[in-house]
């Protein structure tokens, strides 16, 4: 992958403050779209720390993974997700 300075930066920044979870729900309803929240969040954190690392990401892993973020949204801000998967793609092997 090819990313500018400022594109791993902001990749960066998600993957910080996509390492830790969103506090676990009082309310045991919430639970399972917490944890699919906690899923989703979890697969693009791999993948940024794959690509800032080694470089390398498939396109099929990363539609995967967008593809959850999908179903379930993020704990993160969904702007910076969405322009995370799109320089993901962008990039892909």
């Amino acid at each position: 992958m090819s990313l500018r300075p400022d594109e791993s930066l902001q990749l960066g920044a998600l993957y910080d403050a996509l390492r830790t979870p969103a506090p676990m729900p009082a309310d045991p309803t919430q639970l399972g779209g917490w944890m699919a929240r906690v899923e989703a969040d979890a697969a693009l954190t791999g993948l940024i720390s794959r690509v800032l690392h080694s470089g390398s990401a498939t396109a099929a892993e990363v539609q995967d993974a967008q593809a959850l973020f999908d179903r379930s949204g993020t704990s993160a801000d969904p702007g910076r997700v969405t322009r995370a998967y799109e320089l993901l793609l962008r990039d892909a092997e």
